[in-house]
């Protein structure tokens, strides 16, 4: 059953479908392992803790959500890795598109999603006065060609926050207790900041977001193997979550 709180999951790279129709386009003869690597796996699952959640329906090498529409707004854009990725992970070309069809990319699959995400969290600010948004991800275990941080020393879990929309409390929380459990945490590394509509971005301070990242190495293997540690893993996102919903 459903929780009924302020809480919105969102999980924006767990899926690897990418639409017959879009296959054509792809140039890169990996698109195996940059499915491998580029995707969340298994995070729609991981962050399934009973609160409301939105995932995007189609792969991130189809459309990136969590990108700034605008290439012009966006940094990963020098890499070829905006909202519609056209460079792999090593730089390498991913697939040929035109102008044109970048935009029907984004009206089909980010502004609807935008629209949805837009939709709930204004549903629970009608209904409870706030939201958090947790914005749930994880990485892998060792740095990727395009990342800005190349440090091979890579924390368990990452937290990223924003100025704006994130509480102390929230940080403090997150971060003490996977601490308290055991993991190696760092605060906006090797990712940093946290998603927010842009309806409401740094405009309502009760839309609250935090971001989690997990290490991949804590649940699973390159093979895309469950370990014996995603048990764990997922009772504590849980457990996490409902500490969060105390905070607010």
């Amino acid at each position: 059953m459903q929780k009924n709180n302020p809480i919105l999951i969102n999980v924006p790279h767990a899926s690897t479908y990418i639409p017959q129709k879009e296959k054509k386009f792809y140039t890169t003869p990996n698109i195996a392992r940059e499915l491998n690597v580029m995707t969340d796996h298994y995070c729609d699952d991981l962050y399934d803790t009973g609160d409301k959640m939105i995932r995007f329906p189609v792969s991130r090498l189809v459309c990136d959500p969590e990108r700034f529409r605008d290439d012009s707004e966006e940094i990963m854009a020098s890499k070829g890795m905006g909202a519609i990725y056209l460079s792999c992970s090593d730089g390498s070309e991913l697939k040929s598109v035109s102008v044109e069809h970048k935009e029907k990319l984004l009206t089909e699959y980010y502004d609807r999603y935008h629209k949805r995400f837009e939709t709930e969290v204004s549903g629970k600010l009608q209904r409870y006065g706030k939201c958090l948004i947790v914005d749930g991800h994880s990485f892998y275990d060792e740095p990727l060609p395009y990342e800005f941080d190349q440090d091979q020393n890579r924390p368990d879990i990452c937290i990223g926050t924003d100025e704006y929309h994130t509480p102390e409390s929230i940080e403090e929380t997150l971060y003490g207790f996977f601490r308290q459990r055991g993991y190696r945490v760092e605060i906006n590394r090797p990712f940093s900041g946290s998603i927010v509509p842009t309806k409401f971005y740094q405009k309502d301070k009760n839309v609250m977001s935090v971001m989690i990242e997990l290490n991949r190495r804590l649940y699973m293997d390159h093979h895309l193997h469950k370990t014996s540690g995603y048990r764990r893993v997922k009772e504590d996102v849980a457990t996490a979550i409902r500490l969060l919903e105390k905070c607010i």
